[in-house]
């Protein structure tokens, strides 16, 4: 029978790699990704999984960030959404992650690099097919990089095709894709032959824990239905909007809904929700505004 788990979902990928037991699964995931010489040897997870932190609150963000007994710090997350809003995202937390390196006084050579590794259950750059992107600051016309301290990576996982991939797979990050992409449907004894390592050996038994334990099933059955109410909800709303603008004599009616939108989005934030006679007072371009900053500010919670 197959696990029937989903390790794209955060609360199953941060039970594989964001729980202290598990750090092991971490460190060959990041040595996996960034391929460097010394490898990666010990992390500390900065926050550890904690099946209460989103217990009240199911749209707690779920990233992972832990530091490298090297020095380097790292934010690992997995998004089932390409929304526009990730891009500019991505490159604030890789940012914020730097920055947040230095106490007052102190000098810049104590700065060290800063990855920000994003799994993707869809595709956010259809310009190549390369599913592993790695961005970095670097003068793009001379190919000369500024520093390699600041990295961003996103690995789409519908890039890497794997029912056309011969199987055994040899390279690591492929492994991780394929675990990633297929653990939820292959029977645990199919993915133990595909994936033979002791690190995958752990990462199988941690999904198949979650679906024969009844308390970490429920949580995880939560999690992934917020996430998929989430997506609706939002797709909807932008369908509805788009659907009331094609008839501009019908200009308050989309105003309207945008309205609701707003308060529907003040809600999911735990936000004072503005009255929607107050919000009809705002011009159509500022309350269009803020329901897209709103919208934003909750799928960065995702």
């Amino acid at each position: 029978m197959p696990l029937g788990i989903d390790p794209t979902v955060d609360y199953a990928f941060k039970k594989n790699f964001g729980d202290p037991e598990n750090a092991d699964l971490l460190v060959h995931l990041l040595n996996a990704v960034l391929r460097q010489s010394p490898p990666i040897a010990e992390v500390t997870i900065l926050n550890p999984f904690n099946e209460k932190e989103f217990a009240t609150d199911k749209l707690s963000v779920l990233d992972i960030k832990a530091r490298a007994a090297q020095g380097a710090w790292f934010n690992v997350e997995i998004q089932n959404k390409a929304h526009w809003s990730l891009r500019p995202r991505l490159a604030y937390y890789n940012a914020s992650l730097y920055v947040g390196q230095l106490g007052e006084g102190e000098e810049y050579k104590a700065l060290t690099p800063a990855v920000t590794i994003c799994f993707l259950s869809e595709v956010l750059f259809r310009e190549v097919d390369a599913p592993h992107l790695r961005f970095a600051m670097c003068d793009c016309r001379h190919g000369l990089e500024l520093t390699d301290r600041l990295q961003i990576h996103t690995i789409e996982l519908p890039k890497y095709n794997f029912e056309q991939r011969p199987v055994p797979l040899k390279d690591g990050l492929i492994q991780w894709a394929f675990f990633l992409s297929r653990a939820a449907e292959l029977e645990r004894e199919t993915l133990k032959r595909l994936l033979p390592s002791p690190e995958f050996a752990k990462a199988i038994g941690v999904v198949e824990m979650i679906a024969k334990t009844p308390e970490e099933r429920m949580q995880y059955e939560a999690r992934r239905k917020a996430e998929m109410d989430f997506r609706s909800f939002v797709a909807d709303a932008r369908e509805e909007g788009r659907e009331e603008g094609r008839e501009e004599v019908r200009e308050q009616v989309l105003r309207q809904g945008i309205a609701d939108h707003v308060q529907s989005f003040q809600r999911l934030l735990g936000e004072t929700v503005v009255p929607k006679e107050d919000l009809m007072k705002l011009e159509s371009d500022a309350l269009k505004e803020l329901r897209d900053e709103l919208e934003k500010r909750l799928q960065a919670r995702i």
